[in-house]
């Protein structure tokens, strides 16, 4: 067996087992997946896993778990990408989180600046309680702006995107659950500016109708903003927003967060 048909054998292994992955009984809200995007220059498999544990005990209780991980692969024309997460955390009364996504990408490099892709996902969040959203479908990525001066101390790119899933989400409910097929049109459009040693800027938008009803629709926002106050130290500030318009068992149609902080660079 040559290496070559090893690494073929690995790959057709690896999407079967992600395939089983995906239609498993339900155990598994919106995701993010544009931020895991990563350009590698170097073909071939990329690997990265994290796990974290903690306890907390005595006048305060607290305990968590968190794991991530992704792999990732790339070909001349060809990418993949897997990337998952789950987090728990409770106190000793209630839990204070507990959600979690397993994503699997592909992207066929159809044209310059034009990718064409798919993906299937599956998801939980005890909070909206989601007990699971099952996804899959294709879209079209273009990159409308590619700029990067020739010393490569500034660089602004915008990318859109469309396509067409399919999904299906069971909520828990009483007394029983609630279940929801949908055909929906998934559309994002994402900013990128980068000022050396100055500024990063990162904006994704998403928009997410379902063909069937427009009034049912879902919208989320990432701002992540990184800005230099000295010399390096940079100020960080991150807002996400998220809205459903059809939120079920009297949950709040919207979510929102803001995170402030600073990072220091060291040589």
């Amino acid at each position: 067996m040559t290496f070559s048909s090893f690494k073929r054998r690995i790959r057709f292994l690896f999407l079967l087992v992600i395939l089983s992955l995906f239609f498993l009984p339900d155990s598994w809200s919106q995701v993010n997946t544009e931020k895991f995007r990563k350009y590698y220059t170097r073909d071939g498999f990329l690997y990265n896993l994290r796990s974290t544990f903690a306890v907390r005990g005595g006048n305060s209780e607290y305990g968590s778990m968190n794991f991530a991980g992704r792999i990732d692969h790339n070909g001349k024309k060809f990418d993949q990408f897997l990337v998952a997460n789950f987090e728990y955390k409770s106190t000793s009364s209630k839990q204070i989180s507990n959600n979690g996504f397993i994503h699997l990408r592909g992207m066929w490099n159809v044209r310059k600046r034009t990718n064409l892709e798919f993906f299937l996902q599956r998801e939980y969040d005890r909070f909206v309680d989601l007990n699971s959203r099952s996804l899959g479908g294709t879209s079209i990525k273009y990159q409308l702006v590619d700029n990067i001066n020739s010393d490569s101390t500034k660089s602004f790119f915008v990318n859109v995107s469309t396509g067409i899933m399919y999904e299906d989400e069971i909520y828990a409910s009483e007394p029983e659950n609630i279940q929801k097929n949908l055909m929906r049109s998934t559309n994002f459009i994402s900013l990128d500016l980068v000022l050396k040693e100055k500024l990063n800027l990162n904006g994704i938008f998403y928009y997410q109708p379902a063909f069937n009803n427009l009034q049912d629709y879902r919208f989320a926002s990432w701002l992540t903003i990184d800005f230099a106050i000295a010399k390096r130290l940079y100020f960080v500030f991150q807002i996400w927003t998220k809205y459903n318009s059809r939120p079920v068992n009297d949950k709040k149609p919207y979510d929102f967060s803001i995170e402030n902080g600073i990072r220091f660079e060291f040589p």
